[in-house]
């Protein structure tokens, strides 16, 4: 009689002990699954804020619709170094410095090779071939006789443009080969024009 009521007493037991085993496995199991998934998502956060600071450490604060010196210089440094080289050489060119950049951009011309020009033949409009002539280029200026304009735009315009359609648009593109239409006289001197056009490209061009 004793053994037929522990027999149901020791199935229940075990049947019990079984369950809770199976249940505090499962569990157990469960929360280092939670663990695991927290330290994951700890992880992902972290790694997140570090992504979102190095975005906004690599990235200045910057007012849209400003520049700053560095910027205009990175951007295009012509402006800048032409006003810069007129202005150090007391050239009276330097009050339609715009207009030369302006009309050098109207015929896609580069503008340091106008000023190397101007270098050249008339100390960057210093020594005029007349008064009020506006006439820095030397441009028409022969035996024959000497072409002025009336303002440094009118010079500039005239100018450009006749270098844009009768040299660089007919094939004329080196110092070299410019000077041996525009003043042909200087290769009899060892091409002295050429010379001295490269030689102010090249002290220009190291300024940019």
């Amino acid at each position: 009689m004793r053994k037929i009521i522990i027999f149901p007493i020791w199935f229940f037991a075990t049947i019990s002990t079984l369950v809770i085993s199976l249940f505090l496995q499962k569990y157990r199991g469960n929360f280092l699954a939670y663990q695991q998934a927290q330290k994951a998502l700890t992880a992902i956060e972290a790694s997140q804020k570090a992504t979102s600071y190095q975005l906004y450490a690599s990235t200045p604060n910057k007012v849209l619709g400003t520049n700053t010196s560095s910027d205009i210089k990175a951007e295009n440094p012509t402006p800048e170094i032409i006003k810069t080289y007129l202005k150090t050489h007391n050239s009276p060119m330097l009050e339609a410095a715009d207009s030369l950049l302006e009309t050098a951009e109207k015929y896609n011309l580069d503008p340091l090779f106008l000023i190397a020009i101007a270098q050249c033949e008339s100390n960057l409009g210093k020594k005029m071939p007349a008064p009020d002539c506006y006439n820095p280029f030397g441009w028409g200026i022969h035996s024959e006789g000497t072409l002025c304009f009336k303002s440094w735009e009118e010079g500039f315009e005239k100018v450009v443009k006749g270098l844009s359609e009768k040299y660089f648009g007919k094939g004329y593109e080196t110092p070299e080969q410019i000077m041996a239409k525009y003043t042909p006289q200087a290769l009899e001197k060892n091409g002295s024009w050429a010379k001295c056009i490269n030689q102010f490209l090249a002290e220009l061009r190291s300024l940019e």
